[in-house]
């Protein structure tokens, strides 16, 4: 149809959450729940935004921000993704 137009998907700045540092701890133990408490391994994560740690099976909300830094785990709490989103 002429004149309609989809949603265009969100932006992706090359701009890093913080994922990308945590790349060599995938399996390491992740503790805490926000920016200000959460731990991979025993270390404090740096975000850019805000952290999100999503356990297997959790609903979330599926609306981007490429500041966020989502911390994926497994069932036993250790860290299988880290991605921003």
């Amino acid at each position: 149809m002429a004149g309609c137009t989809g949603i265009a998907p969100p932006t992706r700045h090359s701009s890093d959450c913080g994922a990308a540092a945590l790349q060599n701890k995938i399996g390491l133990p992740v503790t805490g729940s926000s920016a200000d408490d959460v731990r991979v391994g025993g270390a404090p994560v740096r975000s850019k935004g805000d952290v999100r740690v999503i356990a297997p099976g959790q609903a979330v909300i599926h609306n981007y921000s490429d500041a966020r830094l989502n911390l994926e785990t497994d069932g036993r709490g250790n860290l299988k993704r880290a991605v921003c989103g």
